[in-house]
């Protein structure tokens, strides 16, 4: 009974490491969220555990079903839907853009308009957008391989116009983090998948240029840039440097172990968002150096596997398979290093959630369908290492039967 169960929870043989760790950062996440929602710890008692979870636990329960779905469905069936899946996601950015334009104040959070209302669910399509790209950029770079190494023109110029679509529907919510996110994603899959270093990097130099024009040209933006470099300054710490200053002092509270789960100071009232945005600060200030270096090693350990396996995937020339697990790879080191960079001071303040641990059901959703295709991709190299020892023999058989065969013609003709 317990090996029919598995076989329906995990349809395809799967990484148990790879699992094991994915499982681990969700708990993680699980009781961080709870603790960055608690009030003062004399309260605790008062307190309804669903409120302070804010719905996180059916997040995750949605994700692993998401998981789960995804094990199921074959690489090549997604290389064949990438473009479809790629119109649906621009639709649904379409959508957003609707909803903005003619859809009143009632929809407006925090300054911005992101999401489609479900009922009383919401749906974010940039956070789904980050799954969708990397598919069709994967497709894309199988597709026109041979012109993106030597026709720069006509092997960039589609996925570009493409892409201005996309970053231009998302700086009109705005959302800033999840442009260059995505845009830094694609242009690794597409390198990874043969553009030539002329073309990377003038394109970082344009992409450059083109992000610190919109900050220049945003004077909040350009206020949150100033204050990056000294967030505790009277004159920044009480506007737009709090959140960095805030982030700090979590940081120096913390110390080597922590403060200790719950009892965090940061997060009443002191660190907006500590939730999302800035739970990596929650985690520093109450599992301490500690807490944060096994959470990075976690994350380490989870993008390494995602470009190992695809390396296999590409040595047993499935191009697009392979491409999607290092995408998938890609977009989960940025956007840890950019949570991570910002809530340390590393970076300037821009708000990102950090995978598989803020709270955000559509977040959330986006990487375990990511984290499923990785999980199917190794599943499917897996099977192909195993029917290799059987076929190899039988087609070395086959050569040295036509091999025979040919010279035997060849003596019969020359008699």
């Amino acid at each position: 009974m317990l090996d029919r169960l598995r076989q329906t929870l995990m349809p395809a043989p799967v990484d148990g490491r790879f699992v094991a760790v994915t499982v681990g950062l969700l708990a993680v996440g699980l009781v961080m969220v709870y603790s960055a929602n608690l009030p003062l710890p004399s309260a605790n008692a008062q307190a309804v555990f669903w409120m302070q979870m804010r719905g996180h636990p059916m997040h995750i329960l949605i994700g692993l079903a998401a998981l789960i779905l995804v094990l199921r469905i074959p690489s090549d069936w997604l290389r064949k839907a990438s473009a479809p899946l790629f119109v649906l996601g621009v639709a649904l950015l379409l959508t957003v853009a609707m909803i903005k334009l003619f859809g009143g104040e009632q929809f407006v959070r925090d300054g911005a308009v992101r999401a489609i209302p479900i009922g009383s669910l919401t749906l974010q399509p940039s956070e789904l957008m980050k799954v969708l790209v990397i598919l069709f950029a994967a497709g894309y770079a199988v597709r026109r391989h041979d012109r993106m190494r030597f026709d720069l023109v006509r092997g960039l110029a589609p996925i570009g116009a493409l892409m201005v679509i996309v970053t231009g529907l998302l700086l009109y919510q705005p959302d800033l983090g999840a442009t260059i996110v995505i845009t830094l994603t694609v242009a690794g899959v597409l390198l990874l998948g043969g553009m030539s270093l002329r073309v990377v990097i003038p394109l970082v130099i344009l992409l450059g240029l083109f992000f610190a024009l919109m900050i220049f040209a945003t004077p909040w933006r350009l206020e949150r840039l100033l204050s990056y470099l000294t967030p505790c300054d009277p004159g920044h710490a009480q506007k737009a440097g709090y959140q960095l200053c805030g982030a700090l002092i979590a940081f120096g509270h913390g110390g080597l172990f922590g403060s200790g789960l719950g009892t965090g100071i940061a997060k009443l009232g002191y660190l907006p968002l500590p939730h999302t945005d800035f739970i990596f600060a929650v985690i520093g200030e109450e599992l301490g150096f500690i807490g944060v270096t096994a959470v990075l090693l976690a994350f380490g350990y989870l993008i390494r596997r995602c470009i190992e396996i695809g390396r296999v995937a590409m040595s047993q020339e499935r191009m697009f398979a392979g491409l999607v697990a290092q995408g998938i790879g890609v977009w989960l080191g940025v956007q840890t290093l950019i949570h991570a960079g910002v809530n340390t001071g590393l970076l300037p303040t821009k708000g990102l959630t950090l995978p598989l641990i803020s709270h955000g059901g559509s977040a959330m959703l986006a990487v375990c369908i990511a984290l499923g295709m990785v999980l199917r991709i190794d599943a499917e190299n897996r099977a192909a290492a195993r029917a290799r020892p059987v076929v190899e023999p039988i087609l070395r058989r086959h050569a040295r039967s036509t091999l025979g065969t040919g010279h035997r013609m060849a003596r019969q003709g020359r008699s």
